[in-house]
């Protein structure tokens, strides 16, 4: 806690106990209106009501009100007898108005808030945000397991000078991966705030899922539910890519190697419209293409181009000495 804040906090406890009545008496409702009775001081209750969430039996209360007893505004701070948090609210006319825990501080341990963050080897939790041992846990406001509900940090910009208003800019967000017990997986989404019918009836945000990481390690990029370990919905641009392939198709140069002759590839083309071992369009259409594999087919189909190449121009060269042998008969 700063300095400033444990001063003001002290200021507030040194005016209460100059002002206000010397002893403590018993108040159940810390809701209770300036004009049903209630005063500024000091207070305890076994039955809280409108105290913190959660509170039961033996709660403490510090009550700063307005001079007019018409005026139902108040500063409150309360507290357990029974642990060390402090809790905090401004009334605003309303009786159940929610309390904030204070920011407290314990041997280097820091709690702001519902957030605890605190040093090494502690173990400490409080409503959806917990520190464990070191791990930070967030939290779901929501039970059970759902694909479309669950945990998320979001980071914010302030639209007003003095950094108030914040606007989300960007989320990680996680959701179950499925809705199953025996073997349950998560799923992590990382999405930008987006901007859509922005001339049309109004501006409406969304979160996109810009990349999603799956329960058994998939990735995708603008897709949500990614095949492989890294599916991309769009175009990659990348200086060098490395392929490794443990078949590349040096056989075809060993000996022994048997080719389709020339006239078995006509035929098989007249039939299926592409050579052999190549996926065909439709193929390649709805599956894709394996760049690696690919790779190695087209290379082997070079290859074995090759052979035939080579075996024609043989011909080639035999016609052509028994053409030179018949001209000069």
């Amino acid at each position: 806690m700063n300095k400033r804040s444990i001063l003001l906090i002290l200021l507030v406890f040194c005016y209460i106990t100059v002002n206000a009545q010397e002893t403590t008496t018993t108040r159940d409702n810390a809701g209770l209106r300036g004009d049903a009775g209630a005063i500024s001081g000091f207070f305890q209750t076994f039955n809280p009501l409108n105290y913190p969430s959660g509170a039961r039996e033996w709660w403490h209360l510090l009550d700063v009100r307005h001079s007019n007893p018409a005026n139902n505004y108040a500063m409150q701070f309360s507290g357990s007898f029974f642990d060390q948090n402090l809790w905090f609210r401004k009334t605003n006319q309303n009786p159940a108005q929610p309390w904030l825990r204070v920011v407290t501080e314990n041997e280097g341990k820091v709690t702001l808030g519902n957030l605890n963050i605190v040093g090494a080897g502690a173990s400490i939790s409080s409503d959806n945000r917990s520190l464990t041992e070191g791990n930070f846990v967030i939290r779901a406001n929501t039970g059970g397991r759902t694909v479309d509900k669950g945990a998320s940090l979001e980071f914010a910009l302030p639209s007003a000078p003095e950094g108030s208003a914040d606007w989300g800019q960007a989320r990680i967000i996680t959701v179950a991966g499925n809705t199953n017990n025996s073997d349950a997986t998560g799923k992590m989404i990382l999405g930008t705030r987006r901007m859509f019918n922005k001339y049309g009836k109004g501006d409406q945000w969304y979160y996109g899922d810009d990349l999603v990481v799956d329960g058994i390690g998939n990735i995708g990029i603008g897709t949500f539910s990614p095949k492989e370990k890294l599916s991309v919905n769009g175009r990659v641009r990348a200086k060098e890519i490395m392929v490794e392939n443990e078949n590349w198709p040096d056989y075809v140069f060993e000996e022994g190697y048997k080719i389709n002759t020339l006239s078995e590839l006509e035929q098989y083309i007249k039939i299926n419209k592409h050579l052999p071992e190549i996926p065909s369009a439709q193929k390649v259409k709805e599956n894709g293409i394996e760049l690696g594999e690919m790779n190695s087919l087209l290379l082997k189909k070079i290859e074995e181009l090759t052979l035939h190449l080579i075996d024609q121009q043989k011909k080639i060269d035999q016609q052509g000495r028994q053409i030179d042998q018949l001209l000069t008969k």
